[in-house]
């Protein structure tokens, strides 16, 4: 049984974050999206938008069915996976999606330097110093910094799929851990697309700027 310990779910922003190594994985297949992602629901609280109704886990952790309805639809979030730890500290994240009106299709169809293009602007909108490409089967824009109405530490990864945009925000309320980043970077590299090929891209003279619209 997971760690018995009391939530504060006031803290709700529109992204989230991370934990120690994934050893047993459940693949969620997230609907009303275009992907699939594998979480350890033996040490992690797991909720989506498919999950929540009669989950005896937000009753564990005394979060009502509207409560985590509306964190989920009010911040466009298919899964908010939250990890605590003994000592109160804990780590969660926050998978998100929405429609882009653009030409992009698939940000893995473009070069690393448009997409760290992307990341640097990213950056500069969220007062990130740290950004890059991050690539598995899929590239993102990586980045990472500090928020500064909350204070998480913040681990990002933004990228495009049949014209939606997709963010994976893990947040903490202290430094992330090497063990920490691992485990990050085994739950995005867990994330499958159903990429509809067919999807032209409308390549844009400001590429970034589509993005962020």
């Amino acid at each position: 049984m997971k760690r018995n310990i009391c939530i504060l779910l006031s803290i709700i922003l529109s992204i989230t974050i991370f934990l120690p190594i994934t050893t047993y994985a459940e693949t969620y297949n997230l609907g009303g999206t275009d992907m699939s992602i594998s979480v350890d629901d033996t040490v992690w609280y797991v909720f989506t938008r498919d999950n929540i109704k009669n989950n005896s886990e937000l009753e564990e952790l005394g979060i009502t069915y509207d409560t985590m309805h509306d964190i989920l639809h009010n911040n466009e979030a298919y899964m908010d996976a939250i990890l605590y730890y003994e000592d109160g500290e804990y780590v969660e994240f926050f998978v998100r999606k929405r429609a882009l009106d653009t030409g992009i299709a698939n940000l893995s169809n473009y070069k690393d330097s448009e997409v760290l293009e992307l990341a640097k602007e990213l950056a500069k909108k969220q007062g990130a110093n740290t950004y890059s490409v991050y690539e598995n089967q899929y590239k993102f824009a990586k980045l990472e910094y500090v928020d500064s109405n909350y204070g998480y530490y913040i681990c990002e990864f933004v990228t495009c799929v049949n014209k939606d945009n997709y963010t994976f925000t893990f947040q903490s309320t202290s430094q992330f851990t090497d063990e920490e980043y691992a485990e990050i970077e085994n739950i995005v590299d867990s994330v499958k697309f159903d990429v509809d090929t067919s999807i032209k891209e409308k390549k844009t003279s400001s590429f970034a700027e589509s993005v962020l619209e």
